[in-house]
């Protein structure tokens, strides 16, 4: 049974936390100017184009002619895309150290004058916000990857996003897409001068017989047995950004984030997922208040247990549709790709293992691509012995809200775990401390590249358990502690939150 443990102690611990690491710049080459110069000569053009981005350039003499003049316009525009316009990027290449940047003549590789891999590769950081195209509002966990390979990120509960795109990939074609909304197409190159990605919403229309051809159980069925063409046989290196938050009454107590690798072992094979830590950080200041602190157990290791093709849940396993009631209420477009909505709930209300959600099963493969699940009221109330494994004397608390999502991503034909979410919310009272607060905790994990490996397990000690309190295995952080790794941006409300606390605010 999948059920994330949480435990309460009797302390809180505020997190003074900053962001400056997780936003550095990327490549100077992404940095925006607005330039306007009319049969100008190249070197004043590149002159003001340094004044403004604050970079230097450095190019052979023989190879261009600076007093040869030119006219360029551009407003808000990256320096890729103004210096591509005053040198053909079939001729000129444009490689950068620190914040000088190499004009060069391109050669075949044996005539190189200079060695490529003596020059510290700069990945491209693109920012942008993704609205709806007709009210503009935005569009949170909206996925932004690379066409038919397993990099990207997903945008934020603001719509916002923050992509790191190795400088081999700025031209390659980018995709954009949300459940209901037509994909948009794109490339890294554009995205850089692009602040707003606006997705036009799509319905889709089938007449009642389309949807009723096939019957709840018969679905089921049909899922099962797919699983072996749909899911993997082999195994898999998945490198992964996880986040842990908790809010106590609407304030963020605690956040904590990590770069994690996955071990996903074949889904025909009983060998459980292995994770690691890469890197984590939370802030290195620690301020002790006499209320409650909460502590999530597992962490990393919990979350991809989320993956409920492979944990078979029970709302899956074969032998269980006597404990739910399944219905098919419609079916939408997911992707640009009609999906069965599949909904199901317990049939007996007290039923300890019994879950309440949907799954988005692919009409053609039936795959699953998306679950979201839960639990209803009484099925809260039979689940908190194991969700809440100690509470101080006199303390009472009680699960409130539990949801789960996970979203698969299909690559090579095969759909792999893509995201997966726990969202817990938590009412805790003392009368004796005169405590009535809510505390809500968020457990997100993104999978930001995939690769085929024959590992077949992690080092001793590496690995992440059931039993492991993630904040507890994590440091502090250095000015550029995310390097080029891919993150889920942080929202306005916890960009506020780490900015407050970090000033010592109330």
């Amino acid at each position: 049974m999948l059920v994330k443990s949480v435990m309460i102690i009797s302390t809180i611990l505020l997190f003074c936390f900053q962001l400056s690491g997780q936003l550095q710049d990327g490549s100077v080459l992404g940095r925006r100017i607005t330039i306007q110069a009319e049969n100008q000569t190249i070197a004043n053009i590149l002159d003001q184009i340094s004044w403004q981005a604050k970079v230097y350039f450095s190019y052979d003499a023989s190879l261009i002619e600076a007093t040869e003049k030119h006219s360029i316009e551009a407003v808000n525009k990256s320096l890729y895309t103004i210096l591509h316009q005053l040198f053909d990027s079939e001729d000129y290449q444009l490689n950068e150290i620190d914040n000088q940047i190499i004009i060069a003549n391109k050669k075949p590789a044996n005539e190189t004058t200079f060695n490529p891999d003596s020059i510290p590769e700069r990945y491209y950081f693109i920012s942008g916000k993704v609205v709806d195209s007709k009210k503009s509002f935005p569009l949170p966990y909206a996925t932004i990857s690379l066409l038919n390979k397993p990099i990207g990120t997903i945008t934020n509960d603001d719509g916002e996003f923050l992509l790191k795109l190795h400088p081999k990939h700025i031209i390659d074609t980018l995709v954009i897409s949300n459940l209901g909304y037509a994909r948009y197409f794109t490339t890294g190159n554009l995205l850089l001068d692009q602040d707003i990605i606006s997705l036009e919403p799509v319905s889709i229309r089938l007449r009642e017989v389309s949807v009723s051809v096939i019957t709840p159980l018969r679905l089921l069925e049909r899922i099962r047995e797919n699983l072996h063409s749909n899911y993997s046989e082999h195994s898999w290196l998945m490198e992964a950004f996880y986040r842990e938050t908790v809010k106590q009454d609407g304030a963020y107590i605690n956040i904590s984030e990590a770069v994690t690798e996955i071990l996903k072992t074949p889904y025909n094979s009983t060998r459980p997922d292995l994770t690691k830590l890469i890197k984590g950080r939370q802030s290195p200041e620690v301020k002790t208040f006499k209320w409650l602190n909460l502590k999530l157990q597992g962490g990393p290791f919990t979350i991809t247990k989320l993956d409920v093709v492979k944990t078979m849940e029970s709302f899956l396993e074969e032998g269980n549709e006597a404990r739910y009631s399944y219905k098919i209420p419609k079916m939408i477009l997911y992707h640009e790709q009609p999906v069965y909505i599949l909904e199901f709930e317990p049939i007996f209300s007290d039923d300890p293992e019994g879950f309440i959600g949907e799954l988005f099963v692919h009409r053609e493969t039936f795959a699953i691509v998306h679950a979201r699940f839960g639990f209803n009221r009484n099925g809260l109330k039979q689940i908190t012995p194991q969700l809440i494994r100690h509470t101080p004397p006199g303390v009472k608390a009680r699960p409130t809200f539990v949801e789960y999502q996970v979203t698969y991503q299909q690559l090579n034909g095969k759909w792999h775990l893509a995201t997966a979410r726990a969202s817990l919310e938590f009412k805790i009272r003392s009368r004796r401390n005169k405590i009535n607060s809510e505390f809500k905790s968020v457990s997100e994990i993104l999978i930001t590249n995939i690769q085929s490996t024959e590992l077949k397990r992690f080092n001793r000690g590496e690995t992440f358990s059931s039993r492991d309190i993630f904040v507890e295995l994590i440091g502090s952080y250095d000015p550029g502690f995310w390097q080029n790794y891919n993150i889920i941006k942080p929202d306005e409300d916890l960009r506020n939150a780490v900015s407050e606390i970090s000033a010592g605010t109330p």
